[in-house]
């Protein structure tokens, strides 16, 4: 009896042992095979291809004599290929990476958008440059700091600067890409542009250092009475709004800021100096057919400060970027 029991425990003992080894080997290979697609291929992968304008991906790893095989997707071409267990050698499938990057280099090519110069701008006896932009993007915020100081040094300018906004008017309610908070401060924006246009200026530049629109209202003197009425009656304040986004959608404005000449030509501000003062300036002097005295005056080319800011310059070392909000 006591031989028969010491024959069952050992074994017992031996499947024991099996199966710990057989569940051990299992995770040993399912963790090796993660390692190997989360750690080593990617980084084979980006080192073979070595071209950041080439698009890969792949996918079905798995084990196929000795080796890992996967598929691997360069340019929406797919090609079977292979990596060593130790995620060290790459075989990849039949890949000719030079005509892929060629292919793609000429798919590129003529997406670059060209730098425009003076000569490129649209022309016209009293040009108008306009900056669209949302009330509360910190890039919209930027340009529209950048007009008024070329405006505050350079007074004649600001006949031929306006800015307008982006968004929709949906089921009688104005909406903008942050909110409602924002749309409605757009709403108001352009109830002071377009009823009470002395106050636009001294009301937004208040509202730039920390957003508090109803002391800037009071500062700025706007008539709360008018502005109310305007906001309220579909028939003004939607309406002026809607003119603001028909002209945006017509010249597919999706971005905050984004500079339009003359109703027609998309301009980019860093194509003549960057975000500030001076560039402003000399991009409506180069649409002008007729040179204003003020051309030959050189502006500030300080950076400006990017969002709610008490300040108008922009923080030491900070340099003029091409970033906006939106598309």
């Amino acid at each position: 009896m006591t031989k028969q029991k010491g024959s069952s425990s050992s074994l017992l003992l031996v499947v024991v042992v099996l199966l710990l080894g057989f569940f051990g080997y299992k995770y040993y290979k399912t963790s090796q095979i993660n390692r190997v697609k989360n750690e080593y291929l990617p980084k084979l992968l980006k080192k073979a291809i070595n071209n950041d304008k080439i698009k890969f991906s792949f996918d079905s790893l798995k084990e196929v004599s000795g080796v890992y095989q996967f598929n691997l997707t360069i340019n929406d071409q797919k090609y079977a290929s292979y990596v060593s267990k130790d995620g060290k050698l790459l075989f990849p499938g039949v890949v000719k990476l030079e005509e892929e990057t060629k292919k793609t280099e000429e798919q590129t090519k003529g997406t670059e958008t060209k730098k425009l110069t003076c000569q490129d701008l649209n022309k016209a006896d009293k040009p108008k440059l306009t900056a669209f932009v949302v009330s509360n993007c910190p890039y919209g915020l930027q340009m529209q700091r950048v007009f008024k100081t070329a405006i505050g040094e350079l007074p004649a300018l600001e006949s031929y600067l306006n800015v307008k906004y982006i968004g929709a008017v949906e089921n009688n309610k104005i909406t903008s890409m942050h909110g409602d908070k924002e749309a409605q401060e757009n709403l108001r924006q352009i109830c002071i542009r377009e009823e009470q246009s002395d106050k636009y200026w001294p009301y937004v530049s208040c509202y730039m250092q920390e957003g508090n629109n109803d002391q800037c209202l009071t500062n700025a003197g706007v008539d709360l009475d008018k502005l109310s009425s305007c906001i309220s009656d579909k028939n003004r304040g939607l309406k002026y709004a809607q003119a603001d986004f028909n002209l945006a959608n017509k010249l597919s404005v999706g971005s905050s800021p984004t500079l339009i000449l003359n109703d027609k030509q998309t301009v980019s501000e860093f194509d003549f100096g960057g975000r500030v003062a001076n560039t402003i300036k000399d991009v409506v002097c180069c649409a002008s057919k007729t040179k204003e005295d003020f051309c030959q005056t050189e502006i500030s080319k300080t950076e400006v400060a990017a969002s709610f800011s008490k300040t108008d310059t922009a923080a030491e070392g900070a340099t003029s970027q091409n970033a906006n909000c939106g598309n």
